[in-house]
């Protein structure tokens, strides 16, 4: 379906629409009329294959009641010998009689038992036969009936039936004999020619036509052979209908039946042509339908494409119009009464988001104008705690520090300790006021963001603790370091904060060991801080960053608790996020992520 999308390039919610419905209905359409055409044509098919079975049965019945009929005759007027000794005058009474009262047989005949004939109506009298088959056929006691023979007189196909005639005691009188014209078969066969180019005739097993053809051609009795496809079938006495090109080069639907006890084989066929002329009629007359219905499908299909598009195009205007800042724009869907309920549905929760919406820009524009008041009253604050603050508590220290100068061991060891915690305290206090000063100036007082080569960053914040790094023997290494755009006094003071902690929280068995590592993830760089100092437990990992959170003891290890919050701040606010994995007694790695704004790796 999508390579489909992307080959008719349909990008647009009316396009596509359009073409899946179009396309449902065609496809709806060709299965119907693929599914018609098949069925009807098998149907087709069947049926004339099927009536054709039915009248090859017919004929096969028929043929075989004839021919036995003809051989019942013949076996009655030789069974009407009624003395011992032969009564010429009695068979030629009852062949006269015969002959004038049927009119299948052109002639009857009797030969005696020497084979010449003694009565026949075709004036054969003194004839000597005894080369015949059928005379030797009845000298032997037995019926005949002969193959199809060309007449020599009436040059017709005839058929030969034949007799013995036998006294009271079985004993060999003569042979009574008829030849019988095909003309019967004939009409009977021209009954089962269906339509203009249907035939039905007879062929012996050799191939060669007995029945005249339908069809003018030089196809005459007794010489054509056939070499067709049915004959081969009925000799193999294999499947009795099928399709092939029969004798005249047309390609025809045919059936076989084996009659006269298999010496013939009664063919019937039809062409193609006309079998399916009546589907073929159907079937414009059901492509015309069809493609009546598909019209009016694709017309009741861009119908209902154009009631969900409409106000889809509606929705895409009023988001169009919300993106460019215009919160009082609202749908007009009142014309729309024909659309699905869903879109109406939508269409009014979008004039409730739009409203929703512009309360909402009045109440943040409410809470913006708070913000900016809160902000100036931090720097307010900020400007109090670095001046105003600051002065007196800087007074403060200097006499407390002069105090502890000129009488340090001058009185008692009490008011030694009390100067010393008064000196201790006041300095805490001024870090603290400085780091508070330096958190609440993160977001206001940060410079613009400019392209930092991270290599120098990191030089200067080596420089700054080259003091701590000599003292506690650390070895700081990293991977080569991009440029990217940020603050770099904000960089510096990130990447000081986190290798200072790095240093302060080691482990001391061993010398520290810290690297800074960098990969870029998607349109991320990807910063860690990695130690092997003493870790923390890492159910701690999210309050670390809270400010004034502290995990260890401040007489063991000095700070404000604020630096790691600061830490935070800054990633936050040049759109990163910070966390942190530990360890405890082990190692700790901070991880933080800066947007990649198209620099590169230098």
């Amino acid at each position: 379906m999508n390579l489909l999308l992307r080959v008719f390039r349909l990008q647009s919610l009316k396009a596509r629409l359009r073409f899946l419905g179009i396309a449902l209905v065609l496809m709806v359409g060709l299965s119907t009329i693929s599914s018609y055409s098949f069925l009807q044509y098998r149907q087709t098919e069947n049926n004339q294959i099927n009536s054709m079975r039915k009248d090859g049965a017919i004929q096969q019945t028929a043929i075989d009641n004839w021919v036995a009929t003809r051989a019942s005759e013949i076996r009655n007027l030789a069974n009407m010998q009624s003395t011992i000794e032969l009564n010429i005058d009695e068979i030629e009474n009852n062949l006269i009689f015969f002959a004038s009262h049927q009119q299948e047989f052109e002639a009857v005949s009797f030969a005696n038992k020497e084979g010449i004939v003694e009565f026949s109506t075709m004036n054969q009298i003194g004839a000597y036969f005894t080369e015949r088959t059928y005379w030797e056929e009845a000298a032997k006691g037995r019926e005949y009936i002969s193959d199809v023979l060309m007449g020599k007189v009436t040059n017709q196909p005839t058929i030969l039936f034949s007799a013995p005639v036998m006294n009271k005691n079985k004993q060999f009188l003569g042979v009574i004999y008829g030849t019988v014209s095909l003309k019967t078969i004939d009409q009977f066969m021209e009954q089962f020619q269906s339509g203009d180019s249907g035939e039905s005739y007879l062929i012996d097993r050799n191939g060669y036509l007995i029945t005249e053809s339908r069809f003018a051609g030089n196809w005459k009795i007794l010489e054509y052979k056939l070499n067709s496809d049915i004959l081969e079938r009925a000799k193999q006495g294999v499947q009795s209908a099928s399709t092939y090109e029969n004798y005249r080069g047309k390609q025809v639907f045919g059936t076989y039946q084996l009659v006269n006890n298999g010496k013939w084989i009664a063919v019937n066929e039809i062409e193609r042509n006309e079998v399916y002329r009546t589907f073929n009629q159907q079937l414009i007359v059901m492509i015309i339908i069809i493609g009546i219905v598909l019209i009016f499908g694709i017309i009741v299909t861009l119908r209902i494409s154009y009631l969900i598009e409409h106000p889809v195009q509606h929705l895409l205007k009023g988001v169009q119009r919300l993106r460019k800042g215009d919160y009082q724009y609202k749908i007009d869907y009142s014309g729309m009464k024909s659309a699905p309920v869903e879109l109406l549905q939508l269409c009014e929760a979008f004039n409730q988001m739009s409203q929703n919406i512009q309360d909402n820009e009045l109440e943040l524009k409410r809470q913006k104008e708070e913000l900016a008041s809160s902000n100036a009253e931090l720097e307010q604050f900020a400007y109090v705690a670095s001046h105003d603050l600051q002065e007196p508590l800087r007074m403060v220290a200097s006499y407390v520090q002069l105090l502890a100068k000129r009488y340090q061991g001058k009185l008692d060891q009490d008011a030694d300790d009390f100067i010393h915690y008064a000196v201790d305290g006041s300095q805490r206090m001024q870090n603290l006021i400085n780091d508070l000063l330096i958190f609440s100036r993160v977001g206001t007082k940060g410079k613009e963001l400019k392209s930092v080569d991270f290599e120098v960053v990191l030089h200067h914040v080596m420089a700054n603790l080259q003091h701590a790094i000599q003292e506690s023997d650390a070895r700081v290494t990293h991977d080569p370091l991009p440029t990217l755009m940020a603050d770099s006094t904000q960089m510096v003071q990130l990447l000081q904060n986190l290798i200072g902690n790095a240093i302060k929280f080691r482990d001391a068995n061993r010398a520290p060991i810290i690297h800074i590592g960098i990969k870029q993830q998607d349109r991320d760089w990807l910063f860690s801080v990695q130690d092997n100092g003493i870790g923390f437990d890492p159910r701690y990992r999210d309050r670390i960053f809270l400010i004034f959170q502290r995990l260890h003891n401040k007489t063991k290890y000095e700070g404000t608790g604020i630096g790691l919050s600061i830490c935070k701040k800054i990633v936050e606010r040049h759109g990163g996020k910070i966390w942190v994995e530990s360890e405890a007694g082990h190692s700790t790695t901070f991880y933080f992520t800066l947007p990649d704004r198209g620099e590169h790796i230098t």
